[in-house]
């Protein structure tokens, strides 16, 4: 025991892991109805990714940069702030659940135990990134990191910057840092310009994004970028830092083809093939999951009220599938609302009058999204820039041909190939590489992607101490 110091248990009627838009507005909903919350985020500002907000050492922000998002953020977290019975725990991670209703947090290196009477898991999303040779060079990162190094402490990824990716993520990244004084020399979409511009169902319903998306084309115009559809980067080079990459158009399938292949300097490249659920606490939890066919990838399972197959347990917002932030208010406000009314703290004619703006807003987005979903889908041509030699897993150093070997021999599975080449048993424990790993594994095996499966969610999520996990708990 190091100083004499025990582990702490705290109590509180609803536990709330993650406060991007879902969590914050569970929060806001749950104690406006008078329960007691406990909001836990990781990182050191809440916001989520979204409602990213600068850190505190800057006294002057240029909003311009930030966008509405950011002063819309600002407003929801003063409110929770100044709210008595709400305690936001900041730079705090959840690392494990071993009983129902208790998490183990760590804060400053110090572990402690929240029990609740209700959970709301609304963990967000990470980027699916596509490897292609040259991708771990200093100067490629994701566009969400972009955003975040922008958002957070208005650092710029480069000067002269290259997105290439596919999905609407794309446009807001490219007119933040434009604004910002980068160069954006070019965007590459994936999908072509007749998948791009696919009408969807019932436009009128959602003009505020028609609106949103014709003032991004609008500054990019402006500043006379070009966007670039059915192409993508299949190479990046440099001496030790990116200085040029390799352009080639896409075929049906997605596939790089050999024809009109061209190089462009930049030394700033940013990739984005969408997003993928962080479903580790929901997993280790015990909550069921299940594979999303348009979406390539797996979700919390989930009824109309956000409760998960525990009852005691609701996911909101990109957990339950990609879908933007105003799904994931919407779906955080209805689990909050539903909790609150569990613990006896709002009737049922209360709880129906509140949850009518929600279920709408819910409804009405959703249908966006899941259009959103079906176009930028990646299609499989797209792996195809993985060539032997190109590192999978970076934490371990794995290429594509040492994870494919092992597949063939083992018919896909992917306990061997982390077993024998401990793909995703470094740091990030497989959120940079499993979904690669696996379309490797499908690839190599011939087996069907949902069927191969994925790895073990195991505590500790993140890493955590011996010291601080030495200590005993103190009641």
């Amino acid at each position: 025991m190091a100083g004499g110091q025990g582990m702490n248990v705290s109590s509180t009627d609803i536990a709330i892991i993650g406060s991007g838009p879902a969590g914050l507005s569970a929060a806001l909903a749950a104690a406006r109805a008078g329960a007691r919350v406990t909001v836990v985020d990781e990182y050191i500002k809440p916001g989520g990714q979204y409602f990213r907000q600068p850190q505190a050492r800057f006294s002057q922000v240029d909003e311009r940069v930030l966008g509405k998002s950011f002063t819309a953020g600002r407003e929801l977290i003063a409110e929770l702030a100044a709210m008595p019975n709400v305690d936001i725990r900041l730079g705090t991670l959840v690392w494990g659940a071993f009983d129902e209703g208790i998490l183990e947090i760590e804060h400053e290196n110090q572990c402690e135990r929240v029990a609740s009477q209700r959970l709301i898991v609304a963990t967000g999303a990470y980027e699916r990134p596509i490897p292609f040779p040259g991708w771990t060079l200093p100067g490629v990162i994701t566009a969400g990191a972009a955003q975040t190094m922008l958002k957070a402490q208005f650092v710029l990824p480069g000067r002269r910057v290259m997105l290439s990716g596919s999905g609407p993520f794309q446009l807001p990244v490219s007119t933040q840092l434009l604004k910002a004084g980068a160069e954006v020399v070019e965007v590459l979409e994936a999908q072509p310009a007749s998948t791009f511009f696919r009408p969807f169902p019932q436009p009128w319903r959602h003009l505020d994004k028609l609106r949103e998306a014709q003032g991004y084309f609008a500054t990019l115009l402006a500043r006379r970028v070009p966007i670039r559809f059915g192409q993508a980067v299949v190479e990046a080079r440099g001496d030790g830092r990116l200085e040029e990459v390799v352009v080639a158009r896409l075929d049906a399938q997605g596939r790089p083809t050999a024809d009109g292949r061209r190089t462009v300097a930049v030394d700033a490249l940013l990739v984005n093939h969408g997003f993928i659920p962080s479903l580790q606490v929901p997993r280790i939890l015990g909550c069921d999951t299940r594979w999303d066919v348009e979406g390539l990838c797996w979700v919390a399972c989930c009824d109309a009220d956000q409760r998960s197959s525990l009852p005691t347990v609701f996911v909101a917002g990109e957990i339950t599938g990609v879908a933007g932030h105003r799904v994931a208010m919407a779906e955080g406000q209805i689990a909050g609302l539903h909790a609150a009314s569990d613990l006896g703290l709002l009737t049922a004619e209360a709880l129906a009058a509140r949850l009518q703006g929600p279920v709408r807003s819910r409804d009405r987005h959703q249908s966006f999204a899941d259009h959103v979903k079906r176009t930028f889908a990646p299609r499989a041509g797209l792996y195809e820039t993985v060539t032997a030699d190109t590192v999978v897993c970076r934490c371990e150093e794995v290429t594509a041909g040492a994870i494919s070997a092992i597949a063939v021999e083992w018919n896909g599975s992917l306990r061997a190939i982390k077993q024998c080449t401990r793909a995703g048993m470094g740091q990030c424990q497989g959120r940079i590489c499993e979904a690669t790993v696996a379309r490797l594994a499908a690839q190599a095996s011939g087996t069907p992607l949902h069927l191969v499966g994925r790895d073990t969610a195991r505590n500790q999520i993140k890493p955590v101490s011996l010291e601080a996990l030495s200590r005993p708990v103190v009641p």
